[in-house]
């Protein structure tokens, strides 16, 4: 498979895994990191976390009511996170920071409830950035590390 072939591939699996909580973007990324060469690591990181912040921002203007987001069965789980956002607001940065580096508890509905709280997009983009390009860049370090025993 060509460079070009895994970083879409990559892109495209990371954009629906953003969306669609079905879809395991940790194991895209792991996936493609499995067949690239190792001068593409840093691209598949950087692409990973560039797609994630992107689909993320989208939660974020959907929370702060710039879009609306579709009825379903995650209406209650948003709803549950959007009063639990508002007791972490004070120390939002730390939480965010954890979420979007953990994934616990889940970035998707960290991003919705800070678009909810108002949090400065700024803070959000950034604080969510490093902390996926974090868990990023250790996910990507798995297979190659045991390549290398």
């Amino acid at each position: 498979m060509s460079s070009a072939a895994i970083c879409f591939s990559t892109f495209l699996g990371c954009l629906l895994g953003s969306f669609v909580p079905l879809v395991n973007t940790e194991l895209v990324v792991l996936s493609a990191v499995a067949i690239a060469p190792v001068e593409l690591l840093l691209p598949i990181v950087l692409i990973a976390v560039g797609t994630q912040m992107l689909a993320k921002s989208v939660l974020y203007c959907a929370g702060a009511g710039f879009l609306r987001l579709p009825p379903g069965r995650y209406a209650s789980r948003l709803q549950d996170a959007l009063t639990r956002a508002q007791r972490w607001q004070k120390s939002g940065s730390l939480f965010l920071f954890t979420s979007a580096s953990t994934g616990f508890p889940p970035f998707y509905l960290t991003s919705v409830a800070s678009g909810a709280i108002r949090v400065p997009f700024a803070r959000f983009f950034a604080l969510g950035f490093v902390g996926r390009f974090i868990r990023f860049s250790a996910l990507v370090m798995v297979p190659h590390l045991w390549r290398s025993l």
